[in-house]
């Protein structure tokens, strides 16, 4: 239709006629892509809106666990402390454990961190929905930190590798009972291979506390960051700690 009325005017050298549908072509293709525009737009703060609702939730979930694994790994590392003092001080009375916190106390508790979201908008090339240029740094740094701690992590497994055969060697299991320990507590308390072992995987576990409570700041940091954004909640978090069992 459009190029029969330019035809028609072209024909009858109608010169205005021709420039007013040259006007009306021109703002109809300015108009499609600005509606194309603007609905590319909409996409992408509904997908950005998705992105850092999951990411909200990831970082509660995250940090609860956290802390609960840093409370977990702290209250065995106490414990079996305790047992190495009495070991020390050759003083079996002072012993109040059940010789499970020597196994525990050679676990390394690695990131109980839900890195979903957080992987899709880093290594799934999707930050560039994050409109806010402050918060897009912040998702980013959180995220150099966490994969900084992940290098210290397998450091610390590495190191408490060479500790835990001479702890858990020297244990055994009570009869009928898969988590009951027991062991020669005269016998442990003169072997100094057994005690420096004990003694090095405590420091470790000591250091995999700090490691935890610090995954567990930057989760919580960065949940607060993307729920100012989100306008979620803000305030701390009331994590249900579950009763430790042996």
């Amino acid at each position: 239709m459009i190029l029969d009325r330019l035809s028609r005017a072209f024909r009858e050298q109608n010169w205005f006629a021709v420039a007013l549908e040259f006007v009306i072509v021109i703002a109809g293709v300015v108009i499609g892509f600005q509606i194309t525009e603007w609905r590319g737009e909409q996409a992408d703060r509904e997908s950005e809106r998705t992105y850092l609702t999951r990411l909200h939730q990831d970082m509660v979930q995250s940090t609860c666990d956290l802390q609960f694994d840093a409370y977990a790994t702290h209250n065995w590392h106490t414990r079996a402390r305790r047992t190495l003092d009495a070991f020390l001080t050759n003083n079996p009375e002072a012993i109040d454990d059940t010789g499970f916190e020597l196994i525990a106390s050679t676990r390394v508790r690695t990131s109980s961190l839900n890195r979903a979201t957080l992987n899709e908008l880093v290594n799934g090339g999707q930050m560039n929905l994050i409109s806010d240029d402050r918060l897009r740094a912040r998702i980013a740094s959180a995220d150099a930190h966490f994969s900084s701690l992940d290098e210290l992590i397998n450091v610390l497994i590495g190191a408490q590798d060479s500790f835990v055969r001479d702890v858990q060697n020297r244990l055994r299991p009570v009869p009928g009972e898969v988590y009951g320990i027991t062991y020669d507590f005269e016998a442990l308390a003169a072997d100094d291979t057994f005690l420096n072992a004990l003694g090095h995987a405590l420091r470790i576990t000591h250091v995999n506390v700090l490691w935890l409570e610090n995954m567990a700041e930057t989760a919580d940091r960065l949940r607060i960051t993307v729920a100012e954004e989100i306008g979620a909640d803000t305030g701390p978090l009331d994590c249900d700690m579950p009763e430790l069992t042996e």
